[in-house]
């Protein structure tokens, strides 16, 4: 089997592509979901390290080839992909470890300005340039946060009460931020989905203290029919088949306007746990999102020059 097996290597159309990005933004949705809804049964750490390392044991039949071959630019591109790893995976693992104090309706909402924060960091790091517009959109996204994790009270600002699952997801989204304007280091002899197996792989490495110490000293991960299904989906549908579908609606269409498709996380999160989950929708979950969505718009669209 060879990597291109996994990857979607017909040509697509512009409308085919959409729709994937539609799709993977749903998985994405739909993997905060599932952690939410087993948080009190599965350790949300535990949850993440066995999600990275079976989507890694998954992949590695399909990369071990190109591994063999590459063995050489693999060694020299062990700091990028180390780095990567720990920002991905860390990143990932506290989306999850926030849901343990937060809605899914709140983590949905917040991590949706990751376009704008990486957009914000491009230009700090990358001296990507930002005009008018853009700086706009990205104070419109802060303001949109803000009166989520604040609930629009001032109060909570004042007394510093915020909540620190909202926290974690803010510091989960800078993450990924990081994360997205550091890929241009990957080493473009290096396929996709090897590069993917050895930042996983990387990142997992990172994640086992915090694992273990979970497991000794507060819960462990117990196998059950749960536990399997919960990592399998996560595992399969939302790490492995999600970034593909990613990867090849990007190739079509461009990262700019792929971006725009986050602005779904949010609109499918709220779906999924106001159905499943008995999750309430408040008016300042709307107030901030349109601030949100707002923002996003003005980023992007001017990025891609539509």
């Amino acid at each position: 089997m060879s990597e291109n097996t996994l990857i979607l290597e017909r040509k697509i159309g512009a409308a085919e592509a959409y729709l994937m990005l539609a799709t993977t933004i749903f998985l994405w949705a739909l993997g905060v979901v599932i952690a939410r809804a087993v948080h009190e049964d599965i350790p949300l750490i535990g949850l993440s390290f066995w999600r990275w390392i079976i989507a890694s044991l998954i992949l590695l039949p399909f990369v071990w080839r190109e591994l063999r071959e590459k063995s050489t630019l693999v060694r020299e591109s062990m700091k990028v992909l180390s780095g990567l790893g720990f920002l991905m995976v860390g990143s990932g693992t506290l989306l999850f470890y926030s849901l343990n104090y937060t809605t899914v309706i709140n983590a949905t909402l917040v991590n949706a300005t990751q376009p704008v924060v990486t957009a914000f960091l491009a230009w700090v790091f990358l001296r990507d340039r930002l005009i008018g517009i853009q700086i706009v959109g990205v104070v419109s996204a802060v303001l949109g946060v803000g009166i989520m994790v604040t609930k629009a009270n001032l109060d909570v600002i004042l007394n510093f009460g915020f909540n620190k699952g909202d926290l974690l997801v803010m510091l989960a989204t800078l993450g990924y931020a990081f994360y997205a304007i550091n890929l241009r280091k990957l080493p473009k002899q290096l396929g996709p989905f090897t590069a993917l197996f050895i930042i996983l792989m990387a990142g997992s490495f990172f994640l086992l203290p915090f694992y273990l110490v979970e497991t000794v000293y507060f819960k462990p991960v117990h196998l059950s029919f749960k536990v399997i299904g919960a990592v399998l989906v996560l595992a399969v549908f939302v790490s492995i088949l999600s970034m593909s579908m990613w990867n090849s609606a990007n190739r079509v269409v461009g990262p700019g306007r792929a971006a725009v498709f986050v602005n779904l996380m949010p609109v499918y999160g709220t779906f999924l746990a106001t159905t499943f989950l008995g999750e309430e929708l408040f008016y300042f979950h709307i107030l901030g999102a349109f601030f949100v969505c707002a923002g996003i718009l003005m980023v992007v669209r001017k990025r891609t020059g539509s």
